[in-house]
């Protein structure tokens, strides 16, 4: 019996495969004699008993049911990779909303603020006037303007596919 300065016996590899292999038999004078070997083989043989009984107890689906998931499951991507564009779609249809909203609620308060000031036509005049040049300050403006838009057309469907994206 040679052990090595650690304690292991240069033979424990050789037990392990056997064990492994069905080939306890080949081993068997060695186990009798080495100690250290004898615990290894039997610890590695408790693990090997108990996955080979666990490889015959696995209750596998059947072919027809694993087929049917798979089908779910590529029908269910697909509907995702079609759906998400509306998705986008919506969302930047509900960003123009809200954009409208506000321009919408601006132009009502400073009709309101008028009328509790007491000049009611003169206030939705002066607003009628503002949105008369409003055509023209855009023209001024137009570069900037629309590079404003045009970034807004770019980066609010990519942010809505990175917040709304699954994967």
């Amino acid at each position: 019996m040679m052990f090595t300065r650690d304690g292991d016996c240069p033979r424990e590899a050789e037990v392990l495969e056997a064990i492994a292999t069905n080939r306890v038999s080949q081993v068997r004078d060695h186990l009798a004699m080495c100690a250290g070997c004898a615990d290894v083989a039997e610890v590695a043989a408790a693990f090997h008993d108990e996955h080979e009984r666990a490889t015959r107890e696995a209750d596998l689906p059947s072919a027809g049911a694993v087929w049917w998931r798979a089908t779910i499951r590529a029908r269910a991507q697909a509907a995702r990779a079609v759906s998400q564009p509306i998705t986008v779609a919506q969302g930047v249809a509900g960003a123009c909303a809200v954009g409208l909203a506000c321009g919408l609620a601006d132009i009502a308060w400073g009709a309101v603020s008028s009328i509790g000031r007491g000049n009611a036509l003169a206030g939705v005049l002066v607003r009628s006037e503002e949105l008369a040049a409003g055509p023209a300050l855009m023209l001024q403006h137009m570069l900037p303007l629309a590079v404003g838009v045009a970034a807004c057309l770019v980066i609010a469907p990519l942010a809505l596919y990175l917040a709304l994206g699954d994967e």
